[in-house]
């Protein structure tokens, strides 16, 4: 009798020892530790159940994990069951016994033993791509997407708990020594008068020159995230907007009087150096892109379009921010639409066309408007020659084809091919 309780007390306990491995080939451990990657011993993986090695597992041990995320040791063994999703927007990790993971849409953080701690309340996956990087001296950064601006996170730290850390807001004062070097400024002349539809467009203006950026305006990046930015940020003509978010890393590896750039956007070129500073916000109905060397801006609350270097270039005289939010889009083939918001129904706009010079066009008199050297097949009557710097439209009234200036101005009717 006493024999009999002594195994039932061992029971649970050899059964607790029991660990479930997870059979791969050697090549594919090789794999899982190139594309996964471990942090304090433990990685998330895949658990991959691969019919040649069904006979290594005692009956029942794969049930629930097949296909499924789990953490497992360099060993291979199974740490961590399935009860957890991956984040949309970063790789779960462990971080001083810490991992954020995704349960039921929250990015939440269990242990080492897979035992939840506690929730942090963001979405895991969603168009704000919310992320938390791995705990490290007692904190961890938390970036909290925005609702309106794709790349826009509001930064701060949260400690073991869960609980937002204080911040201190950090002033840097320049010596009257020192006299900090001179960065790219977008400077705007005395403002226009609103664009209307029956108006053309403000007219044109000598701009001054500008000073230089210094050598040290860079934004300090690792190369794994430079990589990421990169691929997930649009960089045409060689600029592409930035946050200059001063973290920890930003702090310990910037020259000091790069501080006058925290907490403010800034375009930078693939390098990540700054070229355009200051003297613009966002607006609030779109993110501003290059495109064809100009971009569309925020400067004292109007719309304005700048080149690669700073320069207002185009002024459009709409409001950047307001109830019903106007909106520019960017160039192609030298064409901008502007979106003149209606002041008493939300959603209903008015569009203008314009060229680079801010001039008004009347290309979005037509349909299907193209470049004609990309349809000189589809007519009879279109040569190469006179398809140069022209577009081929059709008339929304009357459907019928035609040879158009950049200006808006028909040159002739067009005849399809039979």
């Amino acid at each position: 009798m006493r024999k009999a309780v002594f195994l039932v007390l061992l029971f649970p306990v050899f059964f607790a020892q029991a660990q479930i491995v997870l059979q791969l080939d050697s090549m594919l451990k090789v794999a899982y530790e190139k594309k996964y990657h471990f942090s304090e011993d433990l990685m998330c993986v895949p658990f991959y159940c691969d019919p040649f090695y069904e006979t290594f597992y005692k009956k029942g041990d794969t049930n629930g994990l097949c296909g499924k995320y789990v953490f497992v040791n360099r060993k291979f063994e199974l740490k961590i069951r399935p009860g957890f999703s991956l984040p949309c927007t970063f790789e779960p990790r462990f971080g001083e016994g810490l991992c954020a993971v995704n349960i039921d849409n929250r990015i939440a953080f269990i242990d080492t033993l897979g035992k939840l701690q506690f929730s942090s309340n963001l979405l895991a996956c969603s168009p704000q791509r919310n992320k938390i990087l791995p705990f490290k001296n007692g904190k961890a950064k938390v970036y909290k997407g925005g609702n309106t601006l794709k790349h826009y996170y509001e930064i701060y730290y949260i400690d073991i708990k869960g609980k937002r850390i204080p911040e201190k807001v950090m002033v840097h004062v320049v010596p009257k020594k020192l006299k900090p070097d001179p960065v790219i400024v977008a400077v705007t002349p005395p403002k226009p008068a609103i664009i209307k539809p029956e108006t053309v467009a403000p007219p044109m203006f000598q701009l001054p020159d500008l000073p230089i950026a210094f050598a040290r305006s860079i934004y300090p990046i690792d190369s794994i995230n430079a990589k990421r930015f990169l691929s997930e940020n649009k960089h045409q003509d060689n600029r592409m907007l930035l946050y200059f978010d001063c973290g920890t890393y930003q702090l310990e590896n910037m020259d000091i009087r790069d501080t006058i750039y925290c907490g403010k956007f800034v375009f930078t070129d693939s390098s990540f150096r700054v070229k355009i500073a200051g003297g613009f916000k966002l607006p609030c109905g779109f993110q501003p892109e290059f495109s064809e060397g100009l971009c569309a801006v925020a400067i004292d609350s109007l719309i304005d379009y700048i080149d690669t270097s700073g320069r207002v270039v185009v002024q459009t005289g709409l409001k950047a921010c307001g109830p019903n939010s106007n909106k520019a889009s960017t160039f192609r083939n030298g064409i901008a639409t502007l979106y003149v918001a209606d002041s008493l129904v939300k959603g209903l706009y008015t569009t203008l066309a314009i060229n680079t010079r801010g001039e008004r066009v009347r290309l979005l008199e037509f349909d299907g408007l193209d470049l004609a050297e990309k349809k000189i097949e589809m007519f009879r009557n279109l040569n190469a020659d006179e398809a140069v710097n022209c577009f081929v439209g059709k008339g929304k009234t009357n459907g019928i084809w035609f040879l158009v200036e950049k200006s808006g101005k028909v040159r002739k009717k067009l005849e399809l091919k039979p």
